[in-house]
């Protein structure tokens, strides 16, 4: 449909969508920044690996987030649509930093889930030198991190972008780019989506059958949260890979428009389930991070939600060293300082 805006009987409801996702979104944004700054004003006490690779998750999806918000969801509503085409119709630079970040940050985020399912499978597998491994080299991992997406994006980086109408939807724009290489992205998405997704997956399996030769009635509270965590995160990740390589078959393989049309209507909420319930499940399941957004909501609405006292004996657990049958046990006795972080 080549029109600038969609149907009007169709504008309702996709405004409806529109402020709904950013109504959760812009929430989940908020409690990643509370999650980053309490893992940042703790972090002589926490496991500062598993902090540092959250932090950069964290970091990275907030900018996919808000880059994919406020621009292609933004466009696809058709607001300012003719000023856009107008200025921003011919192949330019000054659009390409959306299509860069847009297929940047999603394989970013792919590899930081690797890292975090691969940093608590060394730390179940073999604690000692699991420890000592990320102690030595945390920083060099995130910056391999940072460097593998651009394997299968590079090709982008010297493109030039630009704005068309969406003519396989229902009205609104789409931003483009101009290919200066003949590699194709949603390949290269997609290759990357399955391999980290199945990687993610292989070492939470990986984790789960180490513990699964531990006494699992020894484990502590701290130690299922963390757990539930790796979980969920796998589950949000194949969520993600999954659509990734569907559309990827619908588009390019079965060339099934009527499937593509349905996984693309999918793939906005899938992105958000991939990105954003990192924020909550952190927040609902660490001590130290609830307590800390609470303490700071309280200050900002006048309300102390937690006593001195509890504060003070917080600390005072926060820096305790871990105990005989913690050091004993092989169950993350490092990881997120457990007690501490959960």
């Amino acid at each position: 449909m080549n029109s600038c805006h969609p149907p009007q009987d169709e504008m309702a409801g996709l405004i409806g969508i529109y402020a709904f996702q950013g109504f959760y979104g812009l929430l989940s944004v908020v409690v990643y920044t509370f999650n980053i700054r309490a893992l940042r004003h703790h972090k002589n006490n926490l496991d500062k690996s598993f902090s540092l690779l959250y932090t950069c998750c964290a970091a990275l999806s907030l900018t996919y987030f808000l880059d994919h918000f406020l621009i292609r969801r933004f466009v696809k509503l058709g607001f300012f649509c003719e000023i856009i085409l107008e200025n921003f119709g011919e192949p330019n630079y000054w659009m390409m930093p959306y299509k860069t970040i847009a297929s940047y940050c999603p394989i970013a985020i792919l590899v930081f889930h690797a890292l975090i399912a691969a940093h608590r499978f060394s730390i179940v597998a073999a604690p000692m030198r699991g420890v000592q491994l990320w102690d030595r080299y945390r920083r060099l991992f995130v910056l391999v991190g940072f460097l593998i997406p651009l394997i299968f994006m590079w090709f982008m980086i010297p493109c030039k972008s630009y704005a068309e109408l969406d003519s396989e939807g229902s009205g609104g724009l789409d931003i483009e780019y101009k290919k200066v290489f003949s590699i194709s992205s949603s390949l290269a998405a997609a290759i990357a989506a399955v391999l980290f997704g199945v990687l993610t997956l292989c070492l939470t399996f990986g984790m789960l059958i180490a513990l699964a030769k531990l006494s699992l009635r020894k484990l502590s509270q701290a130690e299922i949260s963390l757990i539930v965590f790796e979980v969920f995160m796998t589950v949000f990740t194949l969520i993600y890979a999954f659509t990734q390589g569907i559309l990827y078959y619908s588009i390019y393989i079965v060339k099934d428009m009527e499937l593509k049309s349905t996984v693309i209507q999918f793939r906005t909420f899938a992105i958000d389930i991939f990105i954003l319930p990192q924020a909550w499940t952190l927040l609902f399941l660490s001590t130290t991070v609830r307590r800390y957004t609470l303490r700071a909501f309280g200050k900002r609405l006048g309300v102390e939600f937690l006593s001195t006292e509890i504060e003070k004996s917080a600390r005072m657990v926060s820096v305790a060293p871990a105990t005989i049958s913690l050091q004993k046990s092989t169950v993350l006795n490092y990881n997120f300082t457990l007690q501490n972080l959960f």
